[in-house]
């Protein structure tokens, strides 16, 4: 009976989560900015979120920071913000913060501003496609331009989820998190990605360790499970150029 309840209980679980809406938004801040702008999201503008979420408006909200520097150009993004609504029809950025102003008392919105000094090089609308639910302060994105996106979402669901489910559930890898998304918009042939994968750790050192090439022996734990997926994926075929890119996120702030 316990483990009839645990099954209900991640279906209800699996089916709440896809389907949700996120709305990403990448910005670039100069390196002499960075602490203005982490105060002011951090202490003030996180207020707003916080009361939409307490009102049902929005699901999560949270910020993130790249680690590293993948490419120095000014308009290169170093930042990103992730807002989750419970579902498109929910939506409503604008109402989320027309409505909660009042959250931010006494302090004035542009005393508080960080746009003048940011750049918004890039959003994202996306919507969650599964999940195996957990903690983590970093989080490995692998973005992706498959042939087919039917395909590909559909070969992590049944293949690689359940590989990442056994890692997550035995903390092989370190892997505490793993998740799947698709993008709404925008979209074409000519976009930076059409989907992404994230693999969730809580340590820097652990998605380093993730990352880097090892050869899998024959007596690692997951390595019948391993070889088991390597031998049904279609991979080389829906990703013939791998992984566009894969980067390092680390967690600022979230609300939920």
């Amino acid at each position: 009976m316990k483990k009839l309840c645990l099954i209900l209980i991640v279906m209800l679980f699996a089916v709440s989560v896809k389907g949700q809406i996120s709305y990403l938004q990448y910005r670039h801040v100069p390196a002499d900015q960075e602490e203005k702008f982490l105060e002011r999201e951090t202490k003030h503008w996180s207020k707003i979120a916080q009361a939409a979420i307490k009102k049902g408006q929005m699901k999560s909200w949270s910020l993130w920071r790249k680690v590293g520097i993948t490419n120095a150009d000014d308009l290169t993004p170093n930042y990103v913000f992730v807002n989750t609504y419970e579902n498109l029809d929910n939506m409503d950025p604008d109402k989320v913060w027309t409505d909660n102003m009042d959250a931010l008392g006494s302090v004035k919105p542009e005393d508080i501003e960080t746009n003048s000094f940011t750049t918004t090089t890039f959003d994202y609308f996306i919507q969650s496609e599964d999940q195996v639910a957990g903690d983590y302060k970093y989080a490995l994105v692998n973005y992706a331009k498959p042939t087919d996106l039917a395909a590909f979402i559909q070969e992590n669901k049944s293949l690689w989820k359940p590989l990442h489910q056994a890692s997550v559930s035995n903390l092989l890898n370190g892997m505490t998190y793993w998740g799947m998304s698709s993008v709404i918009y925008p979209a074409g042939n000519k976009d930076r990605f059409s989907v992404f994968t994230v693999d969730g750790f809580d340590k820097l050192n652990d998605a380093l360790d993730y990352l880097r090439f090892t050869e899998t022996s024959d007596n690692s734990p997951n390595a019948a499970a391993w070889n088991d997926v390597l031998d049904k994926t279609k991979m080389d075929e829906l990703l013939p150029n791998g992984f566009e890119r894969r980067i390092i996120y680390e967690r600022v702030m979230t609300l939920k």
